[in-house]
């Protein structure tokens, strides 16, 4: 489930809402933060104050995914 956050001081970009709120793994959630909010990339970089926004949830991580093991000693 989506929360909404209201923008309340100047500066502030989609990039570094996500950022603040996930960390670097916020990056993962931009394009998906725009197809939900229609016409948020028309605003600018910038972001009025009171633009309302809604972010997706963070995307849980697998802990079973695969990982490509480099070992550094050749073996």
């Amino acid at each position: 489930m989506s929360e909404t956050f209201t923008i309340r001081r100047e500066g502030m970009t989609v990039e570094l809402l996500l950022h603040q709120l996930y960390g670097v793994e916020g990056r993962s959630l931009l394009a998906q933060t725009l197809l939900d909010n229609p016409g948020l990339s028309e605003l600018g970089a910038y972001l009025p104050l009171g633009t309302v926004i809604a972010v997706p949830d963070k995307p849980v991580k697998n802990a079973f995914a695969e990982r490509r093991v480099v070992s550094l000693f050749g073996a």
